[in-house]
Parts: structure tokens; sequence; C-alpha cells
């Protein structure tokens, strides 16, 4: 049989226009039809179809409950699988207006409606869903409030009912019969449609602001402008008194809080302190059971309850950060167009974290060393550079040493390659294991590595030096034995008064070790020192100069 959708189109094919709508954009038109029941009291014939939910949120009970206090009488096109034909059944027929039809869907379609017949007030909304349309985001939906509209489609259910539950027919026409439509209120029509219009334009802003997040997630790799950005537009298009998003694991390596309060919020020193409080116990709770929820606003138990809605940023199964919108209206009841809005959100962020991520590990790929995990010769040369002007500025030293394993082909020769990987990656190892946090190794080449030794002179690089040296003689290479390196030291300015002349300066000092025996520490020979006073001095009138003129 013809779904009321289509029959109606059928039937009506001028006054009706079917528009695509999000299926949580046709749920809160379906409630602004069951407010003119709840908020007039009218007491109209009320005949509903929903689509299957095994498990219903408190709020859709409490609204069926409402409707049957309100209707005159409620017919629900329920499938048996769902959660509130168990609940009308057990109230029993002296307790409830509402009546069970037991509802089939046909394959991947189902449709929802909802018919209001009063001698006041008439309206109809039908959607046809299909799984097997391109665009499964979005239903077509039709409504009107013209009585003729809603007779037709009170005689289609009443064919259908005939047809489909004979057992029922004769209660459904009774009930249709005491509710004709016959006109429509102006008042009560306006309500819905000026709803309906508002509906329509938080949704626009909602999708204006998601359009703006993705822009700054395509715009930007700065992880923490994203989630500043996500927080401002989702604070706005919900008009909330606050929002934070936390993103926290192994993808960011720290954790990030950011917070949007509404002006009028931003100016109470506590809110924020409060927020990131009740953000802590809040993610705590998630990264054990990472679930959505929802808290309405109530100022009946008591005290305000402020309403909350929290999901969890989830990547590839992992609980990765969640992200909170809290309204201060006790009235507040979350729609699901807003918690769509929530969740696509989130979804985005879960993207923009992955992506982050990857694009921190090209960074770190693009500076270390891949098999050794040092830094690489372009790092090195970057990072020395930056050290030796701020040691030029603070008139400190800083010294260089450069070191390679002594006979690294014998190792490749006798033990193969394998074992020589494995001989560098103890060399970086040895390496880590001495060096300060703010000294830098790097691999300049095949076996040779140099180590920054910054606010270092040349007695204290010599010193570092030998302990290394130590270290690496009692470091066995399986597969081969004991291995031993050989250093160079050069320091500035004692040595040399740049960069080029120190990696010079360190790389002679270096081959003066290989020359006197190998497996020693050198420094470069005194004739070979570019020990240039006026250089330095020179280097150090330029940045004054620098300075002064920044300063005017």
């Amino acid at each position: 049989m013809y779904s009321l959708y289509h029959s109606l189109l059928a039937q009506h094919p001028r006054q009706l226009m079917p528009v695509p709508c999000a299926d949580s954009t046709i749920a809160q038109l379906h409630r602004y039809f069951e407010d003119v029941v709840l908020e007039n009291n009218l007491g109209a014939l009320v005949v509903e179809s929903l689509p299957t939910a095994a498990k219903r949120p408190a709020r859709d009970i409490a609204r069926i409950n409402e409707l049957d206090l309100a209707a005159k009488k409620l017919f629900l096109w329920l499938s048996p699988q769902d959660a509130l034909t168990s609940l009308v059944l057990s109230k029993g027929k002296e307790n409830t207006n509402s009546v069970v039809i037991d509802r089939t869907d046909q394959g991947q379609s189902y449709e929802r409606f909802v018919v209001i017949a009063d001698a006041r007030f008439s309206a109809l909304l039908a959607s046809i869903h299909n799984a097997n349309e391109e665009d499964t985001s979005r239903d077509l939906v039709i409504w009107t409030f013209e009585p003729d509209v809603v007779y037709s489609a009170l005689e289609y259910l009443m064919a259908r009912v005939t047809a489909e539950h004979p057992s029922r027919s004769n209660a459904f026409a009774k009930a249709v019969r005491s509710s004709m439509p016959k006109a429509t209120s102006l008042q009560l029509t306006l309500g819905v449609t000026t709803k309906l219009a508002r509906l329509l334009q938080e949704q626009a802003e909602r999708e204006i602001a998601v359009n703006r997040l993705a822009t700054a997630i395509r715009n930007s790799l700065e992880l923490d402008s994203v989630l500043q950005t996500a927080a401002d537009e989702v604070g706005r298009a919900l008009n909330v008194h606050s929002c934070a998003v936390r993103v926290e694991g192994a993808l960011v390596g720290h954790q990030m809080t950011k917070c949007y309060l509404r002006p009028d919020a931003a100016r109470n020193d506590g809110v924020t302190a409060t927020l990131l409080g009740d953000v802590d116990s809040i993610s705590d709770r998630l990264a054990n059971s990472p679930e959505s929820y929802v808290v309405d606003g109530d100022n009946s138990q008591g005290g305000p309850v402020l309403a909350d809605a929290v999901v969890p940023l989830i990547y590839r199964g992992n609980f990765i950060g969640m992200l909170l919108v809290r309204s201060d209206d006790v009235s507040r009841v979350w729609a699901d167009n807003e918690l769509l809005l929530l969740h696509t959100v989130a979804d985005q962020l879960a993207v923009a974290v992955n992506q982050a991520h990857l694009f921190a590990q090209m960074q770190q790929q693009a500076l270390t060393d891949s098999l050794t995990g040092c830094y690489n010769r372009r790092s090195f040369e970057l990072q020395l550079e930056r050290d030796l002007h701020l040691a030029t500025r603070m008139r400190q030293p800083l010294s260089l040493i450069m070191l390679d394993l002594d006979n690294f082909k014998h190792i490749n020769d006798q033990a193969g390659h394998d074992a020589g990987d494995v001989a560098l990656c103890m060399l970086a190892e040895n390496l880590r294991a001495e060096l300060r946090a703010v000294d830098t190794a790097a691999r300049f080449g095949g076996d040779e590595f140099v180590i920054i030794l910054p606010q270092v002179n040349t007695e204290g690089a010599m010193l570092v030096a030998e302990r290394l040296r130590k270290r690496i003689a009692q470091t066995e290479v399986p597969g081969f034995g004991q291995v031993t390196a050989s250093f160079g030291v050069a320091s500035f300015p004692n040595h040399a008064s740049s960069r080029d002349t120190l990696v010079v300066a360190a790389d002679r000092a270096l081959y003066n070790s290989k020359n006197a025996g190998r497996n020693r520490v050198s420094l470069p020979a005194a004739d070979a020192c570019e020990v240039n006073v006026s250089a330095f001095q020179a280097s150090e009138l330029e940045i004054d100069l620098q300075d002064a003129m920044q300063r005017l």
C-alpha cells in the first residue's frame, strides 16, 4: 500500500511541495506540531507514525505521556520493537487515551507523520525515507494546515486501518468522526509557522558555523586556532552560556582546552575556573565510558539545574577529547538538530586532531634522521645558527663536538649493514643518555655526528667528549664486538667566530684524533684556529646596532 506521503502527493499535487530536510529538522517540525496540542490543551485527534527506536530517551517518553493526557485520542503507528509500544500497552485501557497500531516498515523505506484534527485546528506533516536514494542524509517532507488535505489524510488512514487492522477500524473511524477538521485557527497556524521560520534561521546559522569551522580546518594546521574557532562558533550558534573543547591523548601529546564565554558571562571571574574544573571531571568520566549525554534545564527540584550537552571526540575507536556546551536557561531542552550540530563538530575536530598529528609527524620526519632519531644535518645547521646568535648576544661561549665511529667500514664488511645500523643507533642512544636537554645531537652524515653545547667553554666540552668516548668504548655491537669513536672539539669564540668556521674547526680537530691513532679527543691545531677577536667584536657591534635600531 502507498505511504501517506505518496497518497497525498497524488491527490493534492498543487497544494503540496516536497522539501528535502535533515532527519533532525523533521523531528523538530514534528514536535512543533505537537506543541500546538500541548500548549493550547487542544482536545484533538492526534495520529502519529514514528521511526523505530529500541531505546527511547526520557524526554520522548515524557512527551508521549503529555500528549496522552492532552489529546482527545492518540493513535500511534509503532513497530512492536519500539520502546514506546510496551510503555503504552502497559498502561491498560483505563489509564490512557493512546492506541498502538502495529507498523511494519517496508525494506529500506519508512515513513513518519503526524496528523492533528480538531474543529479549531488541523495540521499535517508527512515524510518518507528511502535508503536507496543518493542523498540519505535528507528525507522528503510535506506539511500543510489546509482542512481538506488533512481530511484526505484521515480518509487514507481509515482505509489503511480497515485493510491492515480491522479490529481497530471502528475505534479509529469513531475518533475521526468526532474530530472532523472544519477550519484552521489563524493564531495557532501563525504560532507554528513562526517557530518554523525561527528553526530554519537557526539551522542556517548552524550550517554557517559548521562551514566556518571546516574552513578553519582547511586553512590552518595550528590545532590551538582550530579548537578556539570551534568553541566560538558552537557557542554563538547555540546561544549558550559557555562552551569548552578539550583534546588529549597520544595524538596531541599534551592536553589542550579552549573555551567560549558569552560576553555577559565573561565578566564573571569565577566562570572559567568552574568550567575548567567541570571539564576535568567530565573528561575523566568519558575516558572510561565515552558516550554522549544531555542534561536539560530544570527548576523544579528545589534549585536551578544548568542544561549541559556533552559529546566525546572519538578517532578510530579511541577517546581523544570532548565538546561541552552549557546553558544557564533552566527551561532549555536540547533539540535533536542542536545535538546533531555537536556531533558534526566533534567529528570535524577528530579529523582536525589527526590532521595536526600527521603534520607534526611530517615536520618531525623532515627535521630528524629516520634511523637514529637524532636531528638531521639541515636541522643542525638551523639550530647552530640560532644558538650562535644567542651566544653572541649574551656574550656566552658555545662548543661543538664532532665524532664518528672508528673503522665503521669494518663493521659493515664483517657483520653486515644491519649491524652497522645497530651500531649507529647504539651510538645515538649513548649521546641521548649523556647530554643535557639544551644540547643538540645530530647525524651529520654517514657515521659522523655533531653535538652543540650551548654555554659550554672548551674545557667543559673536552670533559663531555671524554665522558662520551669512555661510554662508547664500553659498547658491544652484536655480531661484531667492541667499538670506539674519535672526537674533535671546537669552541666559540676561541676557535671560530661564525657557524661555518666553527664546523671546519671541529672537523679539523676530529681529523687530528684520527691521525693520532683514533679513540681520543682532540682540539684543532693552534695554527689552524680562526682566533679572530676583532671579528668576534665586530659581530657583537653589529648585534648592538640592530638592537639600537629596533629601539628607535
